[in-house]
């Protein structure tokens, strides 16, 4: 079976590139990349519309925002036990909080079920799944 001269290395064919001048080739080699020449599609009139569509695509849309949480905790625990404890993080869903004291720990997890459902109304069942305690 004889082979083609073209596809016997597996050679694909050479792009040319449109000449670029010594001001573009440092401009590129500044940036670490070239420039397309076509640009149109970059430009847009809402900055809105851009910054949506980038979050969409990166799946940031609709990320939860946990400082929402950590000025919500005040208010959903009550000022006790908010100054002896307070949300670190949101973990795969799970909202995580550190306690200062093992009383506190205790008094906490007695009321897991009412912060949850709290929290679980406040922000939707989606968001926060369960609620963990940890001392330190």
């Amino acid at each position: 079976m004889a082979r083609r001269r073209d596809n016997f290395w597996n050679e694909k064919a050479p792009r040319y590139r449109k000449y670029r001048g010594a001001k573009e080739r440092a401009l590129a080699e500044f940036r670490g990349y070239s420039e397309p020449d076509d640009l149109s599609e970059f430009s847009h009139e809402n900055l809105g519309d851009v910054i949506g569509s980038t979050l969409k695509k990166m799946g940031l849309k609709d990320r939860f925002d946990e400082d929402q949480v950590k000025a919500a905790w005040q208010e959903i625990v009550g000022d006790f036990v908010a100054q002896n404890s307070q949300p670190v993080g949101l973990n795969r869903k799970v909202l995580i909080v550190q306690v200062l004291q093992p009383a506190v720990h205790y008094t906490l997890e007695r009321m897991k079920g009412q912060i949850l459902a709290k929290m679980q109304a406040r922000f939707g069942a989606e968001k926060v799944r369960n609620v963990q305690f940890r001392i330190g």
